[in-house]
């Protein structure tokens, strides 16, 4: 009896690991390395984007073709926390955005976008 109340746990546990999409009814925490850049996936298409401070983040819709904007360009410029609120037409999300030196991949639905920086040479 001991051994499947166990697996149970254990089993529940996991599932609630297993679920990392951006869920509307809770505050959504992202961990972003500063001066590095983000692609973020809603299930809906974003109408307004509230940011706490545009100092620290900077968020912008993407328009395809199909005009969904499902997805999100997010720039990290500084260190810090910013609170972000996305509307759409059937659902609100609540992110909240850290940013430091280091970054943690913990969310499916975040790709980074890696663009390696320009080496400037010297003039002599």
């Amino acid at each position: 009896m001991k051994k499947i109340i166990f697996l149970l746990l254990i089993f529940a546990l996991y599932n609630c690991q297993s679920n990392a999409s951006t869920l509307s009814n809770e505050i959504n925490i992202y961990n972003l390395k500063s001066k590095n850049m983000y692609m973020l996936d809603l299930d809906t298409s974003a109408e307004k984007i509230k940011i706490s401070d545009k100092s620290i983040l900077n968020i912008f819709p993407i328009t395809t073709i199909e005009n969904d904007k499902k997805q999100l360009f997010i720039e990290a410029e500084n260190d810090g926390v910013c609170d972000v609120i996305i509307t759409s037409n059937n659902k609100d999300y609540k992110l909240r955005f850290i940013t430091g030196p280091f970054f943690q991949d913990n969310k499916d639905n975040l790709t980074l976008i890696d663009i390696p920086e320009v080496i400037k040479e010297e003039k002599k």
